[in-house]
This record gives C-alpha cells, sequence and structure tokens, in this order.
C-alpha cells in the first residue's frame, strides 16, 4: 500500500518565494507601461499621450506624458505667452529646442510691433541661427541709427549690408529718388497746346490758356516756352526737352447718369495737362479739368471758358509744377477699407482714423507692403469721430462725441480714459501743452489733466483748431488768427490777433518748427513765430495761387501743403508753391520719420520727402 509523502516547507523559504513572485509581477507590469511609453513616443500625438495618462496615469512617466501633451498644445498654437509659461514649468525640458522654429514668427511680429531696436536684438538673442535673424539684425541697426538722418548714401550703404531688413527696399528706393534729382533738373519746361479744330473761339481759348498758364508758371519761378500753333516741337531751336502737353476739346454730350444723377444734356469742355521730363517718358504728373454748361445756358458758338459759369473752371485750373522727376517720391496708394477720417504718422508706421471711432496701426517700414500691427474697435455704432493724435505713448482720438485715450497692452489697445460730449463737449482740436492738454471746440478753450481728469475753460469763444510752440498757443474761430498763452488767457488777454475773415475762412492751424502754418477755403497764411512774443505774417497764398488747402506739415526743414491740388512744396522762402507732388486731392498730412504720410476718404499714400531735405543730421548729432 502506499502512502502520500507529506513535506514540511520551511517558512522562511515560503517568503523568499512570495517576494520572488511580486518581483516577477512587478516586472512584468513594468515591461507592459514601458511598452506603453514607448508607443506613445513613437506615435508623438496629443492622442496618444492622451490614450496613456488615461491608462497609465500614476506611473512614472506621468510627468513626460504631461509635458509632451503641453509641449503639443503650443506647438499647435504657439504663442510667446505660452513659451514663457511652459519654460517656467519645464525650465529643463529638452522640447524647448523644438519650439524655437514655430515661435520664431511670432516672436518676430512681437518684436515688430513694438518696434525699438531693443525688442529686435533680444529676438536675434532667443533665436540667433533663425531664418528670420538678419532681417531682425537690420531692422535693429536701422532703428538704432534713426533712419541714418535720412542720409541717402548711408542709407544706400544700409541697403547693401541689410538687404533682407524690412528697411532696406524703402532706402533703395530712396537713393533712387535722391539720384534721380540730382541728375535731371530742368529749369525750363516747354508748352505744347493742342486744342481740338471743332472747339469754338478756338484762338481765343488757345490764348487764354496760355495766359493764364504763362502767369502760374512765372508765380512758381518756372521758365516756360510755348510752341507757336501747328509747329512741331522738334523744328523749334532750343525747345525745352521738358514738356508740358495740354489738350483741351469741347463737344456736346447728350443726357447721362453723373454722380447717382442724371444729367441733362449740356456742352462739355475737358481740358488734359500731362507733364514729363522728356517727350514720350512717362507723365510726372496728369491733371484733368472739366466744366459742364447745361443747354439751356450755353450760347451756340462760344466757347464754355468764356461763359457765365467759367469761374469755377479757371479757379480749379492749375499747372502741375515740377523741376525733375519727382513722381519717384510717391509710393503706391494704400486703399482701406473704410473712409479714411484723420492720419498720424511717427517713425514708420501710422495711425489711422474711421469715422466711427475704430482705428488701425499700421507698420510702413516698406511703405509698398503694409503690414496691421494693431487694430482698435469701440464696438459702438458712433460715426462722429474726427481726429487722431499720439500723444507720449498713448493715442487721443476726439470729435463730436468727446475724447478718449487708448493705450497699448500685450493684448491690444485698449480705452484708458473717456470723457463723452456731456463731459467735455465736442471737440474740434487738442493741442498738448506740458502735462497738460489744451481742448479747442463748442465749449471753447478748455485745459484737461489727464492725470486727474479735472477739466477747467479758458475761453468761451469756440475756436475750430488749435497748437502749439512751447507754452504758445495758436488757435483760430472761422475768421481771425490768435496767439495767447493759458496765463494771458486767465487774464481774457491775447498776444496778438491777425484778422483774416471769413472769406478766408481760418479753420486748421499747425505750428511747424518756428512757424505756424494756417488754412482755410481762401489759401494758406504763414506765421513767422520766431520770436511768439511779436508774430510776422510771412506770406499770404491765396486759393486762387495754391487751391484750397486743408492741412500743412514740415519734414526735414520743409514745408508742405495738402489740398485739392495733392502736395505741394513751399520754398525755403515760404512764400510761394516750389513744386507739385502728384497725389491728387488729399485731406491730412502728417510726418512719418524721413516721409509724409497723406490721406484720403479712399485710404493713405506714403511720399518720400528726403530728395528735397534741407540738410541731412547725423543720427549721432541728434
Amino acid at each position: 500500500m502506499k502512502t502520500r509523502a507529506h513535506f514540511r516547507v520551511d517558512p522562511l523559504l515560503r517568503r523568499f518565494v512570495g517576494v520572488a513572485l511580486a518581483l516577477a509581477m512587478i516586472a512584468t507590469l513594468g515591461g507592459c507601461v514601458g511598452k506603453a511609453w514607448r508607443q506613445a513616443l513613437e506615435e508623438d500625438t496629443p492622442a496618444a499621450y492622451y490614450r496613456f495618462m488615461r491608462e497609465h496615469g500614476d506611473s512614472e512617466y506621468a510627468d513626460a506624458a504631461r509635458e509632451r501633451l503641453d509641449f503639443h498644445k503650443l506647438y499647435r498654437e504657439p504663442t510667446l505667452s505660452g513659451y514663457e509659461a511652459f519654460r517656467r514649468r519645464y525650465p529643463n525640458s529638452e522640447l524647448l529646442a523644438r519650439l524655437h522654429p514655430a515661435l520664431e514668427e511670432p516672436a518676430f511680429e512681437a518684436a515688430r510691433a513694438a518696434g525699438t531696436a531693443k525688442a529686435y536684438r533680444d529676438f536675434v538673442e532667443r533665436f540667433p541661427g533663425g531664418a528670420l535673424a538678419a532681417r531682425a539684425e537690420g531692422n535693429a541697426v536701422f532703428v538704432a541709427s534713426e533712419g541714418f538722418g535720412g542720409d541717402a548714401d548711408r542709407l544706400a550703404a544700409f541697403a547693401r549690408e541689410y538687404p533682407e531688413s524690412d528697411f532696406a527696399a524703402e532706402a533703395a528706393r530712396t537713393m533712387e529718388a535722391v539720384a534721380a534729382k540730382r541728375a535731371a533738373n530742368f529749369d525750363a519746361v516747354g508748352l505744347v497746346l493742342e486744342v481740338d479744330a471743332a472747339t469754338p473761339e478756338r484762338a481765343r481759348v488757345r490764348a487764354a490758356l496760355i495766359d493764364r498758364m504763362a502767369k502760374l508758371a512765372e508765380r512758381a519761378g518756372v521758365r516756360l516756352m510755348a510752341a507757336p500753333d501747328g509747329v512741331p516741337p522738334e523744328r523749334l531751336r532750343d525747345f525745352p526737352a521738358a514738356r508740358l502737353e495740354v489738350r483741351h476739346v469741347e463737344a456736346a454730350v447728350g443726357r447721362e447718369a453723373e454722380a447717382g444723377e442724371l444729367a441733362q444734356p449740356a456742352m462739355l469742355g475737358r481740358t488734359e495737362v500731362v507733364l514729363r521730363a522728356k517727350a514720350g517718358e512717362a507723365p510726372i504728373a496728369t491733371r484733368r479739368f472739366e466744366l459742364r454748361v447745361e443747354d439751356k445756358s450755353y450760347v451756340p458758338g462760344t466757347s464754355v471758358l468764356f461763359g457765365a459759369n467759367a469761374s469755377r473752371y479757371w479757379s480749379e485750373f492749375f499747372v502741375p509744377i515740377a523741376s525733375w522727376r519727382n513722381d519717384t517720391t510717391v509710393r503706391p496708394p494704400i486703399a482701406l477699407e473704410r473712409p479714411v477720417i484723420d492720419v498720424d504718422g511717427f517713425g514708420d508706421r501710422a495711425v489711422v482714423l474711421y469715422e466711427d471711432g475704430d482705428f488701425e496701426l499700421l507698420g510702413l517700414a516698406d511703405p509698398a507692403r503694409p503690414i496691421q500691427l494693431a487694430r482698435y474697435a469701440r464696438h459702438e455704432d458712433y460715426k462722429k469721430w474726427s481726429g487722431i493724435r499720439r500723444v507720449g505713448g498713448r493715442i487721443a482720438i476726439y470729435g463730436e462725441e468727446g475724447l478718449e485715450f487708448i493705450r497699448f497692452t500685450a493684448k491690444g489697445p485698449v480705452a484708458e480714459r473717456t470723457w463723452n460730449r456731456g463731459d467735455i463737449g465736442r471737440v474740434l482740436s487738442i493741442a498738448p501743452v506740458g502735462d497738460q492738454m489744451v481742448i479747442a471746440g463748442a465749449k471753447g478753450l478748455q485745459v484737461l489733466d489727464p492725470a486727474t481728469g479735472e477739466m477747467r475753460r479758458v475761453m468761451r469763444r469756440i475756436v475750430k483748431s488749435i497748437d502749439a510752440l512751447g507754452e504758445t498757443l495758436v488757435f483760430v474761430d472761422g475768421e481771425s488768427v490768435y496767439l495767447s498763452t493759458l496765463a494771458l488767457l486767465a487774464e481774457n488777454r491775447v498776444i496778438a490777433q491777425l484778422k483774416l475773415g471769413k472769406t478766408f475762412g481760418p479753420d486748421n492751424v499747425r505750428v511747424l518748427d518756428r512757424a505756424a502754418v494756417v488754412t482755410g477755403p481762401g489759401g494758406a497764411l504763414v506765421v513767422d513765430m520766431a520770436n511768439p512774443r511779436k508774430p510776422k505774417a510771412i506770406a499770404k497764398l491765396s486759393s486762387r495761387e495754391v487751391g484750397e488747402v486743408v492741412d500743412a506739415s514740415r519734414v526735414r526743414g520743409r514745408t508742405f501743403l495738402v489740398g485739392e491740388r495733392g502736395l505741394q512744396l513751399l520754398t525755403r522762402r515760404l512764400d510761394r508753391v516750389e513744386e507739385t507732388i502728384d497725389v491728387g486731392a488729399r485731406d491730412r498730412v502728417s510726418v512719418m520719420g524721413r516721409h509724409l504720410v497723406t490721406s484720403s476718404a479712399a485710404g493713405i499714400q506714403v511720399v518720400d520727402s528726403t530728395p528735397w531735405a534741407q540738410g541731412s543730421t547725423p543720427a549721432a548729432a541728434r
């Protein structure tokens, strides 16, 4: 009979076997987690890391999975703030280097929005070998040098050394414009006038146009030589190469739609003016002048230029003046989606105001490639804002609805303080004086302390526009120009009053260096303010001479008027127009570095003032 053997297990051995089994189980489990982690790493997607966290959220790889999950979120939508948060959370992460390519472009955009040499150099330090490093380095050099004082030779050297910079293309254009002025000046213009054979009173029309153009050219200091009727210029000895080509035609037109209204049959006179540096070359300037006389007012057999309605034609008619190909200074127009109300320029950028109080900050380092740097939306359906101005580091907008200060933040422009119409009245113009703001409008002149919001009125007369030279205020009320100070106004006194009358209608004033330019429907008045206590009128330019002028600006020693005739450059004595820059009718003009930025309802346009500069000032000296 067989019996079953019984074995007695030593307790110490039993304990050893249990530990071994546990270790084997842990090793097996660890192998599963390790395999899952390796699979997640190989897949390297947010879904893979989410799955690993769900199944192995308490494993030793959980922190690494969270790190990589945060990396992918940031890589998909890279932001500088997100990068800084990731770097603080994972300071020693090997993934930081992988984020650089994705963050380089937004980091460059942030540096460009700041627009300082330090911002560009900080970018280069952060992305030293990146695709945008050379571009940022060139931008830093340009900004630090303040545009080299507009020195064309230094700008040319910069364009060659830093071709990838945002400023390089415009620097090269400036060099070309300066070279054009140096190489091809002309002091005489040949007039080639063609009056259509069917034009009534043809000989009289020809004589009247020649007489008018000769007088306009003489006022501008231009020698105009007219070719005899029917004689080709090529047959004339010493006929100037520069050409003013004028063609006039008059013809009957039938009933037609015009500006949304039905126009009656009429006689239409049209004069086309083209200025060229040489025959056959591209135009420097072109203009068209028209006069329409309805049949009931037209006398058959006569020219419309001598009828009862001809005064408007002759007041608008003018000759574009140039002594070189100044169209090389004009950059392509920048069309904007809404009517522009006002513009203010500074550095390489401009702020553009729309009628509802919204504005855009545009980067114009290359005016041919404008960039929107910021946008401010008021989200209110008001369409009564009329002015914008940069005041320190803030933007001030004003108009029918009052006054608002906007500051720029990392999240964009935000309203810092608003004074509505009930608080401040209708605002027509503002002028910083020290730490205070003088406000002109329907409530007269008021002084605002932006820090405290305290407001006090110093004059009850309605003022249309105001500017300041130091403590001296210059303001207009539609009839007169006044000079005073806040202290004198407190005593109801002024330094001087210049009466211009309602016909001139002074409605805008700009203090430009040591002169004030007052503009209105009647023309422009230039006032010498070298001694603000004894202002002197330098010149009064009638609208017949300069057209209707609405604004003025001064850049690098030269003064420009803007209005229905476009941009007009005054002589250094400020006594007459020296040149016309053909940008069409414009409403506003402002300085932007070495450029002028002009505006109309359709958009803005940049003009390079460098070729006319009074003198280049080295950046180090400034």
